[in-house]
């Protein structure tokens, strides 16, 4: 059922582009009337949300590592996730954190010394 809506969706978004091609298509995966009196797909943006987001980890402004982390988690948590990694963790060794900056869902930059 999510293959064949999906094949309807694409026979409507190649219409304007191909329309020959389009008619085709949705003649046979069983479209009712014609591909350009159809309804355009409606978007729904709760669908392109991810649930977990890849965070770039820098250590005095330089690039060291990424994290996963959930979306919209809480900076505390983000922190202990950071903490916890090994190859930050290998690259914080003999310096001293002095601050650690979590921007929600984008970076998180560890100022040491």
């Amino acid at each position: 059922a999510a293959r064949h809506e999906a094949l309807l969706a694409f026979a409507r978004l190649i219409a304007p582009f191909t329309p020959h091609l389009a008619e085709e298509c949705w003649a046979r995966i069983g479209g009712q009337g014609m591909v350009v009196e159809a309804p355009w797909p409606e978007f729904d943006p709760a669908l392109t949300e991810d649930a977990i987001k890849v965070l770039p980890v820098q250590v005095n402004g330089k690039r060291r590592g990424e994290i996963t982390a959930p979306a919209g988690a809480e900076p505390a948590d983000v922190e202990k996730i950071v903490l916890a990694d090994a190859e930050i963790a290998s690259r914080l060794e003999g310096l001293t954190i002095r601050k650690i900056i979590v921007v929600k869902d984008r970076i998180v930059n560890i100022v040491a010394a």
